[in-house]
This record gives structure tokens, sequence and C-alpha cells, in this order.
């Protein structure tokens, strides 16, 4: 527990970026090759978030009953949504107040209860004679570059929503025994202390230190927990209308080729250094030019091999459209320089000079990645340690009523995978068609 309260009063630790990603630092491949369907290949989709925040515009119209721009716009677009067959009515007016709330009420709570449900069970997309959840978006994806035998999804999927999610996936995959769903759910083991504002626990009213669940970046032990060479990893809400997948597809595949690559050269490499048949000089230029660490002391066959002996994790980055969340940047460790997705809250924007290298990003990370989890010897990589656990976040939240404060574990493609060997490639932006409100699904990526 002193450890949290450590972590509470030093507060969110700013990482020393040193310029943000350019095209320099990006790696490019020619020719797409299926050669990684050789190696046990598997696709990891965190599912456990709620579909209430997708929402929450309409939830807050319903209490206020006040137009904005978002509510007119979903009024006004209403027959787009893929949602709409299911939900009108032969006589409402979509301009009348009292046909507004009816038709809210019956799609967050009367008729679809999409208030209830998992942002993962949610009706995002028409087709002719079906409609297709995040799910269903997900396997067909997966089934496009994955092992087409052996198709092996694995989703993190929260406790109450276990018997709808096998419910739902059991229905899915009939009769499609080439398809194999696992699921696991964020370990309680995991969960972190809450304080309040003076930095003291929340008691609960059994006497009980209040813990509460670490944030994405604890379903680095789910990760640890599967036996895979390749795992493809991507939110639950990032699918697209599968008349628009080809692009997404394509950089699945070129991710896992480049990755191939990368990998079968760094076990090269480490094989040359065990075998005392190694240039120092050729390995160093490796180590700047493909896997960009700049080591500032004089490099000598251990901390060569300490760079490279460790998991692969190759990034899909997008072009930046001012999207909030993380990017890719140059950033000083110390005794070296390496690639890292940085989160915004992870920048001191207090400093001129870190405001204007987060101004000049070019691309922002939209959680597309492709991660090799085996050594030379195809022996696991124990992930644990490869977690920087002084990147970690202080956020507020609330608890009956009052603020409070909550840690949130390193990043799953950040902090969590800190001393991973990292490579950004560019990937088209229609590839990131994330749904974090339900106008989203008015995108172009999300219409027929």
């Amino acid at each position: 527990m002193n450890e949290y309260i450590r972590k509470f009063k030093q507060g969110t630790q700013y990482l020393n970026i040193v310029a943000p990603v350019t095209k320099n630092e990006l790696t490019n491949i020619e020719n797409i090759s299926n050669d990684y369907l050789k190696k046990k290949c598997l696709k990891f989709v965190p599912a456990s978030g709620a579909a209430t925040r997708m929402f929450r515009d309409l939830y807050v119209y319903l209490n206020e009953q006040k137009e904005t721009d978002f509510i007119k716009t979903f009024f006004e677009k209403l027959e787009a949504f893929s949602f709409y067959e299911e939900i009108k009515g032969a006589d409402f007016d979509r301009n009348r107040l009292g046909d507004r709330v009816e038709i809210i009420n019956c799609l967050l709570k009367d008729k679809l209860k999409y208030g209830e449900l998992p942002k993962a069970l949610i009706k995002m997309h028409a087709y002719d004679g079906f409609f297709a959840t995040p799910i269903d978006e997900q396997i067909f994806e997966g089934q496009q570059y994955l092992n087409p035998d052996h198709v092996r999804i694995h989703f993190t999927i929260s406790r109450e929503h276990e018997d709808l999610f096998n419910d739902y996936v059991n229905k899915a995959i009939e009769g499609k025994d080439n398809i194999e769903i696992t699921y696991s759910f964020q370990k309680e083991e995991t969960n972190t202390l809450a304080v309040d504002m003076n930095n003291e626990p929340i008691i609960k009213s059994d006497g009980e230190p209040l813990f509460r669940p670490g944030g994405h970046g604890a379903l680095i032990e789910n990760l640890n927990d599967l036996d895979a060479d390749i795992v493809f990893i991507k939110n639950i809400d990032n699918v697209c209308h599968r008349s628009k997948v080809k692009d997404t597809i394509d950089s699945k595949k070129k991710l896992a080729t480049i990755g191939l690559k990368v990998k079968q050269q760094i076990d090269k490499h480490i094989e040359g250094l065990l075998s005392d048949k190694f240039d120092l000089e050729e390995v160093n230029d490796f180590l700047k030019e493909t896997l960009n660490i700049t080591y500032m002391g004089e490099i000598t066959r251990d901390r060569a091999l300490t760079f490279l002996n460790r998991p692969l994790k190759v990034c899909g980055m997008v072009k930046n459209q001012g999207e909030p969340g993380g990017g890719p940047f140059l950033v000083n460790n110390g005794d070296y320089t390496d690639l890292q997705i940085v989160e915004k809250s992870e920048i001191d924007l207090s400093q001129e000079d870190n405001q204007e290298l987060f101004n000049q990003s070019e691309y922002f990370n939209p959680v597309d990645l492709v991660c090799f989890l085996k050594n030379h010897k195809n022996e696991k990589f124990n992930l644990l340690d490869y977690t920087n656990n002084d990147r970690y976040f202080v956020t507020e939240k609330n608890y009956k009523g009052k603020k409070i404060k909550a840690i949130e574990h390193p990043g799953l493609w950040n902090g969590a995978m800190h001393d991973w060997n990292t490579v950004f490639v560019e990937v088209p932006l229609s590839t990131f068609n994330p749904v974090k409100t339900v106008n989203d699904l008015l995108r172009e990526g999300h219409q027929a």
C-alpha cells in the first residue's frame, strides 16, 4: 500500500521526449509475405468496455432535453444507423420532443437495451439480411489474415457480460470449426488502491481499503498468459464496414511481414553474439538503423544482447488528425534513446520545448500492433519483465459522490511494453475507425 501512496504523491511521471517520430524513423517494405502464417498466430482484442459512454450525449438529452449539434446530427442522420430498422416507428416525428425521447428510450432502455450492453455487442454495421457487431467484424477481419485453418481470437471481457458474450459468440461461430474464440477477465490482483484528494486511502463500509481496476495496462498479464508466437492487437471498437476492410487486411499483413523480417535479423545477431562470431559495429548499426536504439556509451557484447533479447512490437501509425491520445516519439531513457508510444498526459506541456515537439507530431497511435513474444530459442518471454512500472497515470474518479484519485497501470502499448523493441510503420488512415460516440458510426468507414 505504501508503494501506491508514493505514486499518488509523485503523480504521473513525465517522459523525456527528444523528438516526434518522422518518416525517417518509420519502417517500410515493398512486398507483403504470408510467411508469418507458419508461426502460431493469435488476435488479442481488449473488449471489456461498456457502451454507456458511447451514448453519453443521448443520456444527457434525456435529462436536459437540450438540443446540441450532436443531437441535431443524430436525428437528421437517423436512417444511416444500422439500428434504425429496429427502432423506427410508423408515425414518429424526429423533430418532436416526445418522439425523440421515445426513440432514445427504445434504443437505450426499452427495446434494444444498448445502454446495458458492452460495446462489443452493439449492432454497428448493416448488410443484406444481417447486422454485425464489433465481435462479428473482429472475427471476419481475423479470418482474412490469420491462419484460415485455425483462426484464434482472444477477447478480454468483463465478468458481468460473460453469459452475454458466450451466448453471442457460440451462435456467431456455429458450424465454423476452424475458429477458436477464448476470453479472459482483467485480473483482480491487478486492481489498484484508490485515495482521497489528500492521498489518504478510501475505506469502504466493511473497513477494507477500496481497490479499483487498474486500466488497460493490467492486460499485459492476460497477454502474458497466452500461447502464441505472433499476436495481433486491436481495440474492440476499431472496426470498419466490410466494403472498406481491404486496407486493414493489407496493413495487418504488412506489419506482420515487417515484424517477421526484423525478428529474424534480431535472432541472427543474438546467435552471432552468443557464438562469438560477430561484428560489434555491425550489431550497433542494426540497433541504430533498424530498431532506432542509440546507446550513449560504448556498446559492448553484453549491452547489445540486453537490447536485442526482448519482445518486439510492430506498431501501425496513422497521420495525426488531432484525435485525443498518444503518439510515437523518440525518448531519452538516460543512457540510450529509443522509440516509444507516449500519451499526451506523459509529456510536461508546461515546458515550451515539449509543447513545440508535441505540436510537431505528424503521427497518431491507433492501437494497431503486431507483437512477437518468443525469443531466439522459441521460448516465450515473461512479458512482466519488460514493463516500466514508473509509467502510470493518476486519474480523478468519483466514489459515492466524492472525488477520488486512482492509479492506472502503465498503458498496454506504452508503459507495459516500455522495454520492448519497437518498430513504427505508417498505415492508411482508413484503417482507423474507432467508435467513441454513437455519431462516429456516421463516418465513412462504417457506411456501406
